[in-house]
């Protein structure tokens, strides 16, 4: 269910074009399989894309997917390659940062295409991860005729981040510790229905500005970023859902008043223009979600994580984000 390698820059690219992306450089440490990791094996994953057979227990793992990533971080293995986020300087988000510790993996770039298969295969992996790699199926055929690669089960940025994390496991021997990744992840949405009282029923949506006034709301219950909303207690209005668009719909500054919610966590993608331009109208100032102080500005970091939810960035959201919407909601 994530895209590419990281999130995309911009809603606007990926509905124009598809954009997401990722990756950068450094030197790797792959961690050995752990003693009596060869039990299980050959494992045979079916997917969107074909069936892979793993043979024996891998020991140099590059990941293509920013939730192949973080599952796979969570297992206690260390990838050889893995990608390049743009949401963070050093190229690695915080809470993958806190699961590498020194390890330094090279971070993979990936194009507005997707990853360079030469440069996947000069890391000499024996498991590409790939399940949350937007734009895997055009390359997918490279890449599997030397190495095992794992692909999207349903498809491109539709599978779950359960979905993802149980194909992780599998792929690597660690089934059982996945489903327990995934029960304890689930457990602590729940508790937090518990927690945030205030946010049960409210209606949110989020938004991401891309230029000259213009917004692109999230219109989508199924998207990921509609999923973890819903996993709040929060929910997307009938009118918003009712807009023309796939996962977001996009609204010029006539059709702010469609922002009838109680929640609006908005992104300006880093760019003070975009925020003065939607900041300065009248007809967004005076939304009644605005006024009520539901209006709540998220970071590139907050917006991305919110965006491609996987088991180790969800407790970072529970930690630093629903506080903002807890205040927001007045709760």
């Amino acid at each position: 269910m994530s895209l590419s390698s990281t999130a995309i820059r911009t809603w606007a690219a990926l509905l124009v074009s598809a954009a997401l992306v990722v990756a950068a450089g450094c030197a790797s440490t792959p961690e050995a399989a752990p003693p009596g990791a060869g039990a299980g094996f050959p494992v045979t994953l079916n997917h969107k894309l074909g069936t892979t057979t793993i043979p024996a227990a891998p020991k140099r793992v590059v990941v293509l997917g920013e939730v192949d990533q973080d599952a796979l971080l969570s297992l206690g293995i260390t990838p050889v390659g893995m990608p390049r986020s743009n949401e963070h300087p050093s190229g690695i988000t915080p809470w993958a940062a806190a699961k590498l510790g020194s390890a330094k993996p090279e971070l993979l770039v990936a194009g507005d295409n997707g990853f360079d298969p030469e440069q996947v295969l000069k890391l000499q992996p024996d498991l590409i991860l790939a399940g949350s790699d937007y734009y895997l199926d055009k390359y997918y055929a490279k890449l599997s005729a030397f190495v095992p690669t794992t692909a999207f089960e349903t498809g491109a940025y539709q599978d779950t981040w359960q979905q993802v994390t149980r194909q992780v496991g599998k792929a690597v021997g660690k089934s059982a510790e996945a489903e327990k990744l995934v029960a304890d992840t689930e457990s602590a949405l729940t508790k937090v229905r518990t927690d945030f009282p205030a946010l049960q029923g409210k209606r949110a949506t989020m938004a991401q500005a891309a230029g000259a006034g213009k917004l692109y709301a999230l219109r989508s219950p199924t998207d990921p970023a509609g999923i973890m909303l819903g996993a709040f207690g929060l929910r997307i209005p009938d009118s918003l859902q009712a807009l023309p668009g796939n996962f977001a719909a996009e609204l010029g500054a006539e059709q702010y008043d469609k922002l009838d919610v109680d929640l609006l966590l908005i992104n300006y993608d880093g760019s003070k223009d975009n925020e003065r331009a939607v900041e300065s109208n009248p007809l967004f100032r005076n939304l009644p979600v605005v006024k009520s102080g539901g209006r709540i500005i998220l970071d590139g970091l907050e917006f991305h994580a919110l965006r491609t939810p996987t088991p180790v960035n969800i407790p970072w959201l529970v930690t630093q984000v629903l506080p903002k919407l807890r205040a927001g909601s007045g709760g």
